[in-house]
Order: structure tokens, then sequence, then C-alpha cells
């Protein structure tokens, strides 16, 4: 029998912001480089302000929503990342889900920023609805969007935020 002894050498990439996070596959490598060069997203996944992506979000796998593991909080950034690369076939750079986080990503600093369930109703059920973040000055803005995004399929009557009407098209008639 012979004895052999072999030397492995791990590359390891470690974000120089959140120092916890790290990582051994170069494709992950590139996202903890990219959120170092962005650190708001580090702030966004790892904070409860972004109702859109924050902590919390159902936007994300189950295991990683609540987490505050490197590992979730990795793979919180790796979601945002791939979403904004388009990675994913059903992600265009015109879809609302692209937008909604470069909104997020230029406000999240912006006075008055928070989000909420956007949800439009018809004259019988709710139908549409989306996470979206915003601030005071922005909420019209991301309303258009929202509109714009909606099922138009249905006559939307109003438009709600965590339940409250904050556009209305027509009244309701019985």
């Amino acid at each position: 029998m012979e004895i052999i002894e072999e030397t492995t050498t791990t590359v390891v990439y470690q974000s120089e912001v959140e120092k916890d996070v790290r990582a051994s596959l170069p494709q992950l490598g590139q996202v903890i480089a990219w959120a170092d060069d962005h650190p708001v997203v580090w702030k966004i996944v790892t904070g409860k302000r972004s109702k859109a992506f924050g902590l919390g979000s159902c936007v994300y796998i189950g295991w990683t929503q609540g987490s505050k593991t490197p590992d979730a909080v990795l793979e919180r950034v790796r979601h945002i990342y791939e979403v904004l690369q388009c990675e994913r076939p059903y992600y265009t750079p015109d879809s609302i889900f692209v937008w909604r986080i470069k909104f997020t990503l230029e406000h999240y600093e912006d006075k008055g920023f928070t989000g909420g369930f956007y949800q439009q109703h018809d004259s019988r059920y709710p139908r549409s609805c989306l996470t979206l973040d915003y601030t005071p000055e922005t909420l019209e803005e991301v309303l258009d969007r929202f509109c714009a995004w909606m099922d138009r399929y249905y006559d939307a009557y109003r438009i709600t935020v965590d339940g409250k009407t904050v556009r209305r098209f027509k009244e309701v008639v019985p």
C-alpha cells in the first residue's frame, strides 16, 4: 500500500462589507463583488425597511426569508442580482420585477422609504397584487407602474396599498 498526501487550496470569496458572507463558488464570488460595489444591497436584504426585498420578504425562497445566517443573506443578494441581470427567462429589462429592484436600490435611503402590498380590486374581488416599495414623493409613480402591470381583463375600480384605497377609477355599480 502507498500513502499519498495531497494539499488542496480552496479559493474563498468574502464580502468586504458583510464579513461573515463567504462563498467558494466563482459565481457567488461575482455576486458578492457586485453587492460590495453596491453596498445598499446589503442594507436592503438585512433590514426591514424594504417590504419587497428586505428581511421577511416573500419574494425569496422560504428558508431565506427571515434568516440572518450568512448563507441566507447571500441567497437574497443572489436573487436580486439574477433578476437584475435578467438571468431567468421571465425577466426582461422592462418588466416590473426588474423595475422594482432598480427602484428599491435607487430610493432605499430616501426619506420616508417604505413598502406595501398593492392590490387591484374590481367590483367583486381583489385581483392582481404585488409588494412594492415607495416614498411619499414617489407613490404616484409606483402606482402608475403597478396600474400598467395589473390585469387588464377586469375593470379596476380601485387600488389599495395595505388595504387602504389610494386610487379610485370609478364607482362600483351594484
